[in-house]
């Protein structure tokens, strides 16, 4: 099994909840991250790498077959760094429990610098992009990979209490300060910093399901309980902040199930964004 390690960790009840989410979402995603990896134009041999928000490592774990002299996975979650240093340990990687925005390392200490769905979160930061600037050596790669909701399609129409519920969770990120709409405004922001030789890979992420066939059903089950974890980790903050009642929100997660099951055809398509630049 690939990435196994990941996948058992996510059934293991000696971890937390968000841990358990963080490595199954980690176990989905290796196979397409890794297409990603191969894809880019630069040799990771021999260079110092961070990946700033590693979760449970799964850069790092991917990362070491590509002989880099050192890599070193930040995250603010020490539950999760600790996982992480079971999961992906090497005498190549090492890990800082910091803040992406104060990061304690000298200046230009990276020949590469990762930020995987992290922009998300904390939008267009200067503060956070000026601690990645500071970090990375002169010429050095800087790989950002997020999400992009504008163009996400649902074939047929999501049901209205899951588009609803989707909604909310949209608009609770924004309040933490993030946004899920956030790749296409990358570009432009970096470019604005000083970034240079800045590159855009769209990456759709498609499942299909026709009637009397089917593409990726297991893929189809995976999308749903993925998001259903995702949204389960929040549920909580969500009621208290009467974003949502209890009702509504397990309407929508339903509601989604029973929308992913559907006899007839069905399309979902997810696009992420691969952005690279160069200090």
């Amino acid at each position: 099994m690939y990435c196994g390690q990941f996948f058992n960790t996510a059934l293991s009840q000696d971890y937390s909840l968000n841990v358990r989410y963080m490595a199954y979402q980690s176990y989905l995603t290796a196979p397409h991250f890794l297409y990603q990896l191969n894809g880019l134009d630069y040799s990771f041999a021999g260079k110092t790498v961070a990946d700033i928000g590693t979760g449970v490592g799964i850069l790092p774990y991917l990362l070491k077959d590509k002989n880099p002299s050192k890599i070193i996975g930040i995250d603010l979650d020490r539950n999760f760094l600790n996982a992480a240093r079971y999961l992906a340990n090497a005498e190549n990687m090492g890990y800082i429990n910091a803040d992406g925005c104060n990061i304690p390392v000298k200046d230009c200490a990276f020949d590469a610098v990762f930020a995987r769905y992290v922009f998300q979160h904390v939008n267009l930061s200067g503060i956070f992009l000026s601690e990645i600037k500071r970090i990375i050596k002169e010429g050095g790669l800087l790989v950002i990979v997020d999400i992009e909701d504008d163009m996400n399609i649902f074939y047929p129409d999501l049901p209205k209490s899951s588009k609803k519920l989707f909604g909310i969770y949209s608009e609770y990120q924004k309040l933490k300060g993030g946004d899920r709409f956030i790749s296409k405004k990358l570009p432009a922001f970096l470019s604005s910093w000083g970034f240079k030789d800045i590159e855009i890979k769209p990456y759709a992420l498609m499942f299909f399901k026709g009637r009397g066939e089917s593409s990726k059903p297991e893929a189809l089950k995976n999308a749903f309980l993925l998001l259903q974890n995702e949204l389960e980790l929040v549920k909580e903050d969500l009621l208290s902040r009467k974003l949502i009642g209890s009702v509504e929100f397990h309407k929508g997660l339903n509601d989604y199930f029973k929308f992913l099951n559907l006899e007839d055809n069905l399309l979902i398509s997810k696009t992420e964004f691969l952005i690279t630049c160069k200090k």
